[in-house]
């Protein structure tokens, strides 16, 4: 399986983990949502919003995954037909099946003909998971397969004295001597360039994780990604806190300050840890925005760390006529997606602290945006200066 920096959480999440919607960072003894990147740290103690009392870190999780994006079911249903393969009609029935909708008033509901065609589209349902199944057990058959080569592949180049870097005699990419022009998809030229690096690092001098970032950056923005890569393959040794960095020594000895390490073997659960934390590093856009009735002129403002995905889940909501604020979804029925527009009003200027401290920030963005735009009453979708509502 190739690293890739886009990879997103859930395709490489537990099915208990997106069920739950959240996983846990072995590392850093956190908890982070599958959706939006919130964290939480076990040992914490954190108090309710309403003062009703405290919670530890995984029932504060809980709670902010139930307040912030419904359920896990409701939220995997916004995501579109490329990521589930699901239609929208599909994705419609689903909703109004979990929500225990009668047939007879599911044919109502989605003009989808009959019951009985309701019962066809319950048993395509039914066939779609079974296929999932299988499909799934073949993938992991090939991967379980294809990595054992893959390993014993290693192994024979680095017997016949073929150095890690290379492949099949070709020379390896001149990454240390300028920026990469782009990030490849094979997964062996990924290894040369990590391998080159090595060249804009000295033997003996060890080096901070922001020191490491900055030298790699000038050959990638993505820095986060080249240096898992060298880590990954032994080009580049660290402390399991992350604290230090180190090119191997020459003799082939992996000490520094006179402990010896070693770096973990590649198995499948440190490649996923390594693909979720690459994830959790990649800058997502975060800001205020604003979603505008074309027909009327009413607005709506809205904040998110990730606004494409805030988007996405409002469009959704509308669609299948599932949205919290009746006068805006009765708008949607009247005009349809075509009557409305989105604007981002201001990006997150970069994702430093926790994810308490970005939403600390984006509600004091989007007060000011309220307070700017007023929309509410007959302006806007936010409710009353008094009784704000989110969109």
């Amino acid at each position: 399986m190739n690293q890739d920096h886009n990879i997103d959480p859930l395709f490489v999440s537990s099915m208990q983990e997106l069920k739950r919607g959240y996983g846990l960072s072995e590392e850093s003894d956190r908890y982070f949502c599958l959706v939006c990147g919130y964290e939480t740290e076990q040992g914490v103690i954190y108090a309710a919003p309403d003062g009703s009392g405290y919670r530890d870190a995984e029932k504060q999780m809980k709670e902010h995954i139930a307040a912030e994006h419904g359920s896990m079911f409701h939220y995997l249903l916004t995501l579109d037909k490329k990521r589930t393969g699901l239609s929208h009609l599909q994705r419609q029935l689903l909703l109004l099946f979990y929500e225990g909708v009668s047939d007879a008033d599911v044919v109502r509901r989605t003009g989808a003909g009959s019951a009985s065609t309701i019962r066809n589209h319950r048993f395509v349902l039914r066939e779609k998971e079974k296929q999932a199944r299988l499909f799934l057990a073949l993938m992991e058959l090939f991967q379980e397969k294809t990595g054992s080569e893959t390993d014993r592949a290693s192994k024979s180049k680095t017997a016949k004295g073929q150095h890690p870097g290379t492949v099949d005699g070709e020379d390896a990419p001149e990454a240390s001597d300028g920026p990469l022009q782009q990030w490849p998809n094979k997964e062996s030229k990924r290894k040369e360039i990590a391998g080159s690096l090595q060249r804009r690092f000295r033997h003996g001098t060890t080096y901070t994780e922001p020191e490491v970032n900055a030298i790699l950056e000038q050959v990638w923005p993505d820095y986060a990604v080249l240096r898992r890569y060298m880590v990954e393959y032994g080009y580049l040794l660290r402390k399991d806190d992350g604290s230090a960095y180190w090119l191997p020594d020459e003799s082939g000895m992996n000490g520094v300050d006179g402990v010896d390490v070693v770096n973990e073997p590649d198995t499948s659960k440190q490649r996923r840890k390594e693909l979720i934390a690459a994830y959790e590093e990649k800058e997502r856009t975060g800001g205020v925005f604003l979603l505008r009735n074309k027909r009327n002129g009413k607005i709506g403002i809205g904040s998110n760390p990730n606004i494409e995905g805030a988007i996405n889940r409002i469009k959704f909501e509308l669609s299948i006529g599932r949205h919290r604020d009746p006068s805006l979804q009765q708008d949607w029925n009247d005009g349809g997606e075509a009557g409305f527009e989105f604007e981002v009003l201001e990006k997150l200027n970069g994702r430093e602290g926790s994810m308490q401290d970005v939403r600390k920030t984006l509600a004091g963005m989007e007060a000011t945006w309220l307070e700017k735009l007023h929309p509410y009453g007959e302006r806007g979708y936010n409710g009353s200066a008094d009784n704000k509502q989110k969109i």
